[in-house]
């Protein structure tokens, strides 16, 4: 087909539309009404342009396909629905005898005007099916589906009646189908005639009218620069787009062996020459230096790209492509060669490689900017970093010692304040009892001596109630010595806590050490915590006891916070594998995940504001693990209670 042909079509033809009329309202039968309608479009488009035969042919076999596949998908919906079967018979035998007149008139197609006659009567056809038969079968369906038998729907149908003029449409489509049917048995007749004279014809056409009929219709009006020559090097063919390109007429050139002329101030062979020679490779090789290849597309094609500085003003770059033409049995007979001018395209490279050169210049020296930038910046960061770290450890350390210095400096104070007073308390009451003894012995052995007493010492007597103070001093004095000794021991306790006299490594009983501190915060504890003790007996541990004591407060302060009203706090300690290990196990509300991995960071903390410093379990965690070389290790889950776990050393490393 053409481009006139296709054009021509486009101008006699109009798109089918399906507006609301075509509407049977079931969805799988409207789609694919608009699937057909769609399908005929296509077809119309293909008419309407410059697409071949073969494809016009390929996309009406598929409409033809596709109609019939939804004439058996409206076959299937009727017997589904349970239509009549005389009204499902009636509209299957339509199906039948319209593919059978629709097979026929495509075998019998011959051009173009038949594909488009074809078309119509599609048209037409599935626009008077769709309107007729397909619009009753859905008011038949509605029907049924609301309850009608179908023998009643399909009575009610016929006695509906129709349009006239749809009914006149019928009878002339009936006509239709026998003119077509007749034709078609006519048209099938002369096709095989025609098969068996054009087989002949083709047989006795020559090689020459061949390419003469081709390559007159094809080269002539194709845009692209093009050339021919035969077998003895002779232009047979200079279209106009060549002439325009070179300045050198048709006239001029067609019947010389002069092709070389335009691109080349000596005679020498072109492409088209050398592949017209043979031997091609060699000569390709000698004449074009590394700039041709072989054609990925056509066989014994090749391609080449060079710069003609006689064409046009100041020289063209050229893309050419030279080919071999064979006859029908395969002999060289000629080549074509075609040009493409594509000198803006190389001007557009050369423009684009300047330009990314002077672009990666740039980079380039923006990059060694960056990069000596980064550096610095990274020997900065790496500074600051150690700084920072530097001021942390310092920071830490102040704190721990600041809080450490404050209490022993406290306890040191108490102990101090309180154990003289203590001393001679505790000496004067050892003498009142002696004293009380004495007096009470006195008074006894007074009473023993004098029976009869005088009624004033008896009264008096009375009223003092000896008797009762004889039993009861004793018992004072037991209580008041008995209170005594525990101030002794929380002075013994605050004197053990603070270390005062022992702040360098030395061996020491961590559980004793333990226990001084939990008589330390044993006010804390008391109100809200049961406290139980599961006490192995332990090595004595390399440490700094002030330090490890530290930790101890720390954790059993921790643990009796987290407990919300009354709760239990279990102590226990253990050894193994050189090492002695303590855990502080609460039933408190507990952590999850989260705040586990951040109890040991300086200053995070958990309570309100004004509540808590964040600093107790990061220094307890410097104090355990940098500097006594332990774990400190935790195992909590919200509402399930935590447990800290220390392990220490028994010996420190020697160092060195």
């Amino acid at each position: 087909m053409s481009d006139d042909e296709g054009v021509e079509k486009g101008q006699r033809m109009d798109s089918f539309v399906l507006d609301e009329r075509f509407l049977t309202g079931e969805l799988q039968v409207d789609g694919e009404h608009r699937t057909l309608a769609g399908y005929i479009n296509d077809v119309l488009g293909d008419l309407s342009t410059t697409t071949t035969r073969a494809q016009v042919e390929e996309t009406l076999d598929r409409l033809l396909a596709y109609a019939l596949a939804h004439f058996r998908h409206e076959e299937a919906l009727m017997r589904q629905c349970g239509c009549d079967e005389r009204f499902v018979a009636g509209h299957t035998r339509v199906h039948e005898d319209f593919a059978e007149q629709v097979t026929k008139m495509r075998k019998t197609l011959v051009g173009a005007d038949d594909a488009e006659q074809l078309l119509r009567f599609l048209t037409a056809w599935l626009a008077h099916h769709i309107l007729d038969l397909d619009q009753s079968m859905a008011r038949q369906i509605r029907a049924i589906r609301g309850g009608t038998p179908a023998a009643q729907a399909f009575r009610d149908e016929q006695a509906r009646g129709g349009d006239p003029t749809s009914l006149r449409l019928l009878d002339a489509m009936n006509s239709l189908y026998r003119l077509v049917a007749a034709r078609n048995d006519a048209l099938l007749g002369m096709n095989r005639k025609l098969e068996q004279e054009n087989a002949a014809r083709t047989e006795a056409l020559s090689a020459l009218h061949d390419m003469e009929r081709y390559l007159s219709q094809i080269i002539e009006g194709d845009p692209v620069p093009t050339f021919v020559i035969d077998a003895h090097h002779c232009i047979t063919h200079w279209n106009r787009a060549c002439a325009q390109f070179t300045g050198r007429p048709a006239a001029e050139m067609i019947g010389t062996d002069h092709q070389w002329s335009p691109f080349y101030p000596a005679a020498r062979p072109t492409m088209a020459d050398l592949i017209v020679n043979g031997g091609i490779e060699s000569q390709v090789a000698e004449y074009y230096r590394g700039t041709f290849r072989r054609s990925p597309i056509i066989d014994g094609a090749y391609e080449s790209e060079n710069f003609f500085p006689t064409i046009g003003g100041g020289g063209r770059w050229l893309y050419f492509t030279a080919a071999p033409l064979r006859d029908v049995n395969g002999t060289l007979i000629g080549a074509i060669e075609t040009l493409q001018d594509v000198t803006e395209r190389r001007d557009a490279e050369a423009a684009l490689r300047q330009h990314q050169e002077q672009l990666e210049q740039a980079i380039a020296e923006r990059t060694a900017e960056l990069a000596d930038a980064n550096a610095r910046l990274a020997r900065e960061h790496h500074e600051l970093q150690q700084l920072l770290h530097k001021v942390e450890q310092t920071q830490q350390q102040l704190l721990q010692s600041e809080k450490l210095a404050a209490i022993g400096q406290l306890a040191a104070g108490v102990a101090h304040e309180i154990n003289n007073p203590v001393g001679f308390v505790s000496s004067n009451l050892g003498t009142l009892k002696d004293y009380v003894g004495r007096l009470l012995d006195v008074i006894g052995a007074y009473e023993r001596a004098v029976p009869e007493m005088p009624d004033a010492v008896r009264a008096a007597r009375a009223d003092a109630d000896l008797d009762f103070l004889r039993d009861d001093i004793p018992a004072l004095l037991a209580e008041s010595a008995d209170g005594l000794q525990r101030v002794s021991r929380i002075v013994r306790d605050l004197k053990n806590f603070s270390r005062v006299d022992e702040a360098e490594w030395q061996s020491a009983d961590l559980n004793a050490a333990l226990e001084s501190t939990l008589n330390v915060v044993w006010n804390e504890l008391k109100y809200k915590a049961e406290v139980v003790r599961e006490l192995d007996g332990i090595p004595a541990v390399e440490c700094v006891p002030a330090q490890i004591n530290q930790v101890f407060m720390n954790l059993l302060i921790n643990a009796v916070q987290a407990i919300p009203e009354r709760g239990r706090i279990t102590l226990r300690s253990g050894s193994g594998d050189g090492c002695v290990w303590f855990e502080v196990a609460d039933t408190g509300c507990g952590m999850p995940e989260a705040v586990q991995k951040r109890i040991f960071e300086p200053f995070f903390t958990t309570k309100p504001v004004g509540k808590g410093t964040g600093l107790g379990l990061s220094i307890s965690y410097d104090i355990v693990v940098k500097k006594h070389g332990g774990r400190f290790d935790v195992s909590s889950a919200p509402g399930a209670g935590t447990t800290f776990r220390i392990t220490l050393p028994v010996a420190q490393a020697v160092e060195g």
